[in-house]
């Protein structure tokens, strides 16, 4: 992008919300984004990606059960109202700490001379970890793998030396490593929590773990994709090479969160927090072999909802 202007915040915001149209991919091209040539390919991509694959709200990120539609979202929420932010698409997105909708906002605190460091401080920890999903998707469109680093490298160069300490924001997630018994059920719903497993597994990205294993999964909500994955690993005899696959996962996310904490030392707590997610998710999956290799109960009735606000 050098030797053009930067995406501002609220074009970034308009990016993450809506499939654009030409006026907004033409000033997309300008600020530097490529990929965007193509407008036929665009809307597919921007389907493909928000709505079936990385959901891009902060609760999908921050809350421990990994169901959109948080304690974050409200708080975002209140936020808005209080400095009277009411774009319309508040009324429209599926929740209200929607990236696009909190980068937007962070557009408007600038436009007004204000600021919120803590909602500042909150969306430092979770946007950069939502671009790396993007990034991380098997075939990713090269427009909107541009717009996730373009979105991370705008927010991290605006973070200051030390970043806030979110005295006033949500709590921070508690580690649920050994609060539940090792269950198929208690295992994807950490595994699809990105708050407890360090790491977002897309439908795609399961559907990659999958055939690399030499399998193919049905389609469904992603709950359903990941515990047919465990499913038929088991069934196949093909449990390690998936768990296999899940440690590379963790390992790549390990060293683009290293990666983002050396070009940008403000962030290398955030960094330190996930890849100490990453470290549980490790030793969850060590254990993972004995059920998988057993026969496997459905439990009936007492499934719980991985997430009940999303696909």
């Amino acid at each position: 992008m050098r030797g053009v202007p930067a995406p501002s915040l609220s074009l970034l915001s308009r990016l993450w919300l809506l499939e654009p149209d030409a006026a907004t991919l033409g000033l997309a091209i300008d600020a530097g984004l490529p990929g965007g040539e193509d407008p036929s390919a665009i809307s597919p991509a921007w389907t493909d990606l928000f709505l079936l694959n990385v959901y891009p709200y902060g609760s999908a990120f921050t809350d421990p059960s990994g169901e959109l539609n948080g304690p974050s979202a409200a708080w975002a929420e209140e936020r808005f109202h209080a400095a009277a932010y009411d774009p319309p698409e508040l009324a429209t997105a599926g929740a209200p700490d929607h990236a696009g909708l909190c980068l937007g906002y962070l557009a408007h605190l600038e436009g007004t001379g204000s600021a919120d460091p803590d909602f500042a401080a909150w969306m430092l920890d979770w946007l950069p970890v939502c671009a790396i999903a993007v990034e991380r998707q098997p075939a990713p469109h090269p427009f909107y793998r541009a717009l996730a680093e373009a979105s991370r490298e705008t927010l991290l160069a605006r973070a200051p030396e030390g970043l806030p300490s979110e005295k006033n924001a949500l709590p921070a997630v508690a580690s649920q490593a050994g609060e539940d018994e090792l269950t198929l059920s208690t295992v994807v719903r950490r595994l699809l929590a990105p708050a407890a497993s360090g790491f977002f597994l897309s439908r795609s990205r399961l559907g990659a773990v999958a055939m690399a294993a030499g399998m193919r999964l049905p389609f469904g909500s992603r709950h359903d994709v990941a515990r047919a994955l465990f499913e038929a690993a088991g069934e196949s005899g093909r449990v390690e090479r998936v768990l296999e696959g899940l440690r590379l996962e963790a390992a790549a996310w390990e060293e683009s969160y290293s990666t983002i904490a050396r070009a940008h030392p403000a962030w290398s707590g955030c960094a330190e927090k996930w890849q100490a997610r990453l470290a549980e998710t490790r030793s969850l999956l060590s254990g993972m072999a004995g059920i998988l290799d057993s026969p496997l109960e459905v439990e009936y009735g007492s499934e719980e909802k991985i997430e009940s606000g999303g696909p």
